[in-house]
């Protein structure tokens, strides 16, 4: 455990989940910022899913504050994942460093680490890939579509891929609506396994005629009103420059000043 580390991960300007997975891993660190515990490891201590834990060590990534690199055992397994805490960064509350300083990031992270780590459990399994980033400009819910449906933005594309096959043997809007409440569980938190088992599910009770949407509702209105926001903003035409020069601009001009002054 470095306390150098620790206090460097809560000088971080992250959100609270991203800020607790990085203070787990600075607890694990050593005095270079080095550690390698698994995604189960870290969702166990922080009390998320390991998904959590992919999206926030996505989004260190993302944001250079830690670089993750695959070890191996000595027999050519994999291992867990080795994280290298930035700790030269210093934190994004703080002023930027000289930019004279032409040394590289990774030249003054300290020697590499070698690929093969011991004392590793013969037991540990390959890390998952991490996921991807959300794109720009992307909402949390509500966003992404497949054909003309509407499906959660945070799906992996082959979790999207697999969703639209659940759902395309119901009709129209059915369809939609398990989609929309789907959206709705997820977003509440509610799923404590899979969330494709859950939308299985939701697909179930639809053909069997005892779906029934709750927050399905509030999500489409949601996303309608979002809608009409975006279609008045465009539709707004832009009002033309006043032109000083117009005789009769000139005239109203004259009598709000006369009515200002009495």
């Amino acid at each position: 455990m470095s306390n150098a580390a620790k206090n460097w991960a809560f000088r971080q300007d992250l959100k609270p989940i991203p800020k607790l997975v990085l203070v787990v891993l600075a607890d694990a660190a050593n005095d270079q910022g080095i550690c390698w515990p698994s995604i189960t490891t870290l969702a166990g201590k922080v009390g998320v899913t390991p998904r959590t834990v992919q999206r926030a060590i996505q989004l260190m990534v993302h944001r250079d504050l830690i670089t993750v690199e695959q070890r191996y055992r000595s027999d050519g397994s994999c291992s867990s994942n080795l994280y290298r805490l930035s700790l030269d960064r210093g934190d994004n509350l703080s002023p930027p460093p000289d930019c004279g300083d032409t040394t590289s990031r990774h030249a003054r992270q300290g020697p590499p680490v070698t690929s093969v780590v011991p004392r590793t459990t013969i037991g540990t399994k390959k890390e998952p890939p991490l996921p991807p980033m959300p794109q720009p400009g992307q909402t949390d819910r509500g966003g992404g579509s497949c054909s003309d449906l509407v499906f959660p933005n945070d799906l992996l594309p082959d979790e999207q891929a697999q969703a639209h096959a659940m759902v395309s043997v119901l009709n129209t809007p059915i369809n939609q609506q398990v989609l929309d409440e789907w959206a709705g569980i997820i977003s509440a938190g509610s799923i404590r396994s899979s969330i494709l088992g859950c939308l299985r599910g939701l697909v179930k009770r639809a053909q069997q005629g005892t779906f029934v949407p709750e927050r399905a509702i509030r999500v489409a209105q949601a996303r309608m009103a979002q809608q009409r926001v975006m279609t008045i903003q465009t539709a707004v035409p832009e009002l033309a420059p006043i032109d000083e020069n117009n005789a009769l601009v000139r005239r109203l001009m004259a009598i709000r000043k006369r009515a200002s002054e009495k």
